[in-house]
């Protein structure tokens, strides 16, 4: 896999479309694929109000018939890139390629299906203290009296306070789905041109509230992988 980002000069991107043609020619009998931002579109119809195929749309469609690498069908929004703006002056982009993430939308490939695993035993997780609600839960629950002795008590004290704990959520990867779904509905109203003026402003506040919801993801499965090389890694989930 090359992960790539196209620069916004079409001549940069030239040195970029020679690279990937050079590439190519290493990997003829191996499985690759190319993703990213690569900054410039492949269609005329890829562009929401500006239907001219410009040179640079051929230079880059010529560099991929020369590496013989394919577009991979998609589904979700039609556009990666937005400039955020509203009536005449808002334009939207199909930039992203199988790939991306920054400030464009972002895209994955699903190479095999993953099979989800019950009845693990229960975990602490760290971003359960974050909640609002956490250090009032736990003084409310430590502070319950029960009978037996002190290893007992602790026990049922422990219990008493997990049950409530996973009323938080165990899964902030559903949050997440939450609001990226609530932000698609949104966005397509904004692309289909049937959203209202607040539309976009709601888009910006759903843009943050994905964002620190994606962040909760992201240590939850940096704290279940134990991995060391996550903790500088972006949304590894």
């Amino acid at each position: 896999i090359s992960f790539i980002y196209g620069l916004c000069d079409s001549r940069e991107r030239k040195l970029l479309w020679n690279d990937i043609i050079s590439h190519a020619n290493c990997f003829k009998k191996t499985p690759w694929s190319v993703i990213g931002d690569l900054n410039v579109t492949i269609f005329s119809h890829e562009h929401s109000n500006n239907y001219r195929v410009t040179e640079a749309m051929d230079e880059f469609n010529g560099a991929l018939r020369l590496a013989e690498l394919d577009d991979l069908k998609s589904t979700g929004l039609k556009f990666t890139w937005t400039n955020m703006r509203s009536g005449m002056a808002a334009i939207s982009k199909k930039l992203d390629r199988a790939l991306g993430i920054s400030d464009h939308s972002p895209v994955s490939i699903r190479v095999r299906n993953t099979q989800q695993h019950r009845g693990r035993p229960f975990k602490f997780i760290k971003f359960w203290a974050k909640n609002v609600k956490f250090s009032q839960v736990v003084r409310q629950e430590w502070a319950k009296g029960h009978a037996g002795s002190p290893l007992i008590v602790i026990h049922k004290k422990l219990k008493s306070l997990k049950s409530c704990l996973r009323e938080f959520g165990t899964r902030p990867d559903s949050i997440v789905a939450d609001l990226r779904a609530r932000l698609r509905m949104v966005q397509q109203a904004i692309h289909s041109g049937a959203g209202g003026p607040g539309d976009v402003v709601q888009e910006r506040q759903l843009r943050l509230q994905v964002g620190g919801a994606a962040r909760d993801e992201e240590a939850f499965f940096k704290q279940k992988s134990r991995i060391q090389w996550l903790k500088e890694g972006d949304s590894n989930t």
